[in-house]
């Protein structure tokens, strides 16, 4: 299974290229169109919640694998269709072919991954995460690179679906067997495992809308007040390295220590970041950084403490959902805040309070809910 797991590592490396060159290509192209990139956003945050559910349930259902290689083939068009047509719109609205192929390959990858991780889900989830991202850092970079020599990054996106399909159609297992024949525990007669998914959901709901903050506000209110493009790129890069480097240090600390205490600190150091945005960006990317790295993997391992194996992918597609969702919800805020050019310090701060007091409350709700590490 060691060679399973790396593969799957490596698909969900190629998951986060194929995002990382999209996040970079089809804004900067559609900069001069007013609110199209916000669009593509609200498309994609909606679009992917809704399809880390479905795709989790029917992982299943049906298998990881069926899952795993469809969503690669869904995201063959994208790019055809970006190479073909030059439809700014069309590719805004095929974008949902994006969030697709996200949350089909995302989700089976580490649902996958904790299958087969023999009881250490924080650390599973850490490098699955860790792995994904680095890949979206890479597959911007490479953007970036191809967009400087005047060649199309979408050539390079059809070539990283096709190879991934074709690893996914013959190299992938399918890890539900190996997990059912490991130590796990059954689904109790009555036992809700939803609840928790729900609660835990609103958690990755609130940390994509930090993710949002630094991905789509931070680089337009910086670049509004004249801050060198170069030096914009250094503070959402710090935040995105070292919340990637980290994610599977704090997935195995979780597995030693706990999920609660880990997630409590992330929210925290999260509203201390935002606090100080204004302040030192640097520092703010810094610990916001450090903040999601303890959150993020630590919340997908305490909703699979809580899933029995028989629906362990659809347990995670409802905590997908939820969080995802913190994509479309930022958008739609990012619409607001750009259409008026009236993001001020006022708001960061309201933003910061925000955040805080629905990160204590997501404290108080896991500890009536008893969240702890169970037995796999």
């Amino acid at each position: 299974m060691r060679i399973q797991f790396l593969l799957f590592t490596v698909l969900v490396f190629f998951t986060g290229v194929y995002l990382g060159e999209f996040r970079v290509a089809y804004p900067l192209e559609a900069a001069h169109v007013f609110n199209l990139a916000e669009l593509s956003l609200v498309i994609f945050g909606f679009g992917k919640g809704i399809m880390n559910f479905a795709s989790g349930f029917l992982s299943d259902v049906y298998g990881r694998k069926v899952v795993l290689t469809l969503g690669w083939l869904m995201a063959i068009p994208l790019p055809i269709v970006a190479l073909i047509f030059h439809s700014l719109l069309l590719v805004a609205l095929l974008t949902m072919f994006l969030a697709i192929n996200q949350a089909m390959t995302w989700t089976t990858t580490i649902t996958s991954q904790i299958d087969i991780s023999r009881g250490r889900t924080g650390l599973a989830a850490g490098v699955n995460e860790a792995s994904g991202y680095a890949g979206v850092t890479m597959g911007s970079l490479i953007a970036g690179y191809l967009l400087s020599v005047n060649v199309s990054p979408y050539i390079l996106m059809g070539g990283v679906a096709t190879t991934s399909f074709l690893l996914s159609f013959v190299g992938a297992r399918e890890t539900r067997p190996v997990m059912r024949s490991g130590k796990t525990r059954s689904l109790a007669r009555g036992e809700k495992v939803l609840e928790p998914s729900v609660v835990l959901g609103l958690g990755g709901l609130l940390e994509k809308f930090v993710d949002a903050f630094f991905w789509l506000i931070v680089p337009a209110f910086l670049t509004l007040r004249g801050v060198n493009p170069l030096l914009v790129a250094y503070v959402v890069g710090t935040y995105v390295g070292v919340w990637t480097i980290f994610q599977p240090l704090t997935g195995y600390i979780s597995d030693r220590m706990g999920r609660k205490v880990l997630i409590l600190a992330g929210f925290l150091l999260m509203t201390l970041g935002m606090t100080l945005f204004m302040l030192n960006y640097f520092a703010s990317a810094l610990i916001c950084g450090a903040g999601m790295a303890m959150v993020y993997p630590t919340l997908i391992a305490a909703v699979s403490d809580y899933s029995p194996p028989e629906g362990r992918g659809t347990s995670l597609g409802v905590y997908r959902l939820l969080r995802d969702s913190g994509y479309g919800v930022a958008g739609l805020l990012g619409l607001l805040v750009m259409r008026g050019d009236i993001f001020t310090y006022s708001e960061t701060a309201s933003l910061t309070q925000l955040v805080g007091f629905l990160s204590l409350m997501l404290w108080f709700a896991l500890r009536s809910n008893a969240v702890k590490r169970t037995t796999q």
